[in-house]
């Protein structure tokens, strides 16, 4: 286990210059066969994990079989792999961000030019996830108040591209493919709710600090706004698209290139 995991912990601590309630995500937990965690302290544990969304916590196995439970303010970072297929989430969700986290864009030198698999055709559960702890107002822009959180990270950085999952319900109504047999109610009126995973993107910039891209197309210009018209002509030219995750971790990286070489 530490010899899986160990090499992409060391690279971490390097500085980088259940129901849900209706919108929220309470209850959403996600369980992983494998995790290594490191802590605020230096130290590297690794078993069994699972990551509690609405609490910000890791709780751990660890191998006496004694449970750990993790806070976000002791927590560096963590990788895992191995989670829990959830059957209800479309098939492309378990997709391969390390090249993206290498720094990866269409056209990179570094990479030969050469995209890697744009993506798999059955879910890869034991493709390796990274989290960095960020210390943010959970996204309400009337605090001041800032708590530790856990982010995805999904790009390279200086500015990284972040996500955050959480459990949202929709409501099903006549017509809706989630809506099935017989309707008796009125036009346009739920007849019930289901539960979907939304993604959530962000940026984490150098100084430690979140931005929520709230409208990605509108909101990731508008940071790189010396070469806004280069992204657009960029995303444009390869045909990506500011909802999806891969894609989005594209134009970061990108856009990063960009920064470097003005």
């Amino acid at each position: 286990m530490r010899n899986l995991f160990y090499p992409l912990l060391v690279a971490l601590a390097l500085p980088l210059t259940g129901l849900a309630q209706r919108g929220g995500g309470q209850g959403f937990t996600q369980q992983f066969n494998q995790g290594s965690v490191l802590l605020s302290s230096g130290d590297t544990i690794s078993g069994p994990l699972a990551l509690h969304r609405g609490e910000e916590t890791l709780t751990m196995t660890l191998p006496d079989n004694t449970v750990r439970t993790l806070p976000a303010v002791n927590v560096q970072s963590f990788a895992v792999r191995g989670e829990q297929y959830d059957r209800s989430r479309e098939r492309f969700y378990y997709d391969d961000f390390y090249a993206m986290r290498q720094g990866y864009y269409s056209g990179s030198p570094a990479f030969g030019g050469t995209p890697p698999p744009r993506r798999r055709e059955r879910a890869d559960t034991n493709l390796t996830r990274v989290f960095r702890v960020y210390r943010w107002n959970r996204d309400n822009d009337y605090s001041d108040f800032k708590a530790p959180g856990f982010f995805e990270q999904l790009s390279s950085g200086p500015v990284i591209l972040l996500r955050r999952e959480g459990l949202v319900e929709r409501p099903i109504t006549a017509g809706n493919p989630y809506g099935y047999g017989s309707y008796s109610g009125m036009p346009g009126r739920p007849i019930g709710y289901y539960t979907e995973v939304k993604d959530n993107f962000f940026l984490g910039l150098p100084d430690g600090t979140v931005l929520p891209l709230r409208t990605p197309k509108k909101d990731l210009p508008n940071y790189f706004r010396t070469h806004a018209r280069q992204l657009a002509q960029y995303a444009k030219a390869n045909d990506l698209n500011y909802t999806d995750a891969r894609d989005l971790a594209y134009l970061v990286n990108y856009a990063n290139s960009l920064q470097e070489v003005k």
